[in-house]
């Protein structure tokens, strides 16, 4: 499968419990052009988090900390790499749930090797759209991102202020500063953007969240 060249600067992360399956899935990126690190828990992912662009790919049933317990650490500290999870049986309810925390896709074992290649293909494409958003988001300061949280809720400033404990001029100064930082020139340009936060998942609609 031809891959187009851009996203080949992206590292493939590759979270498995199997050592059989990480080197056929690493064999099989590098063989495609792509550079690979494998990790053989959750656990041990996390321990060496970096900023390296790239796409995460890991296992969903892992012994200590399995593939959700995973996303939902990773949406704690906003590390938004986009994510497929490998799974034996794909239920409609683990489905809700990953999706839920910022999860792209699935693909069922046994894996078929150009079907992963092209959902990673299409979801690290799609991502380079979604980073930029994402990196103004991360801009805003903690005060700011529960303004957020509340403005795209449709709330007024004056039901936001009387909700968080603010003046109403306090918030329409968060608001501008918000609105700046995420370079949206309306509320329906700023909500226009929000689909584009996804990887960061649920929490993201929560204002009482401590991120």
């Amino acid at each position: 499968m031809l891959i187009h060249s851009p996203i080949l600067k992206n590292t493939i992360f590759l979270v498995d419990d199997d050592e059989d399956i990480l080197s056929s899935l690493s064999a099989l990126f590098e063989l495609s052009g792509f550079k690979t690190k494998t990790y053989s828990s959750a656990l041990d992912y996390l321990q060496q988090l970096d900023d390296t662009p790239g796409c995460l790919i890991s296992d969903i049933s892992m012994p200590e900390m399995n593939g959700i317990e995973l996303l939902t650490e990773l949406n704690k500290t906003e590390h938004a790499r986009p994510t497929l999870f490998i799974t034996g049986v794909a239920t409609v309810k683990l489905a809700v749930e990953a999706m839920t925390l910022g999860a792209i896709d699935f693909i069922e074992k046994p894996i078929i090797a150009d079907t992963l290649l092209d959902k990673v293909t299409k979801m690290l494409t799609n991502f380079e759209a979604d980073k930029e958003i994402i990196d103004r988001y991360k801009t805003l300061t903690k005060r700011e991102k529960q303004v957020y949280r509340l403005i795209i809720k449709g709330l007024t400033n004056t039901v936001i202020a009387k909700q968080i404990f603010l003046t109403i001029s306090t918030v329409e100064k968060h608001r501008s500063v918000i609105m700046k930082k995420m370079k949206a020139v309306n509320l329906a340009a700023l909500m226009a953007d929000l689909p584009r936060l996804k990887l960061l998942g649920q929490s993201l609609f929560d204002e009482n969240t401590n991120s």
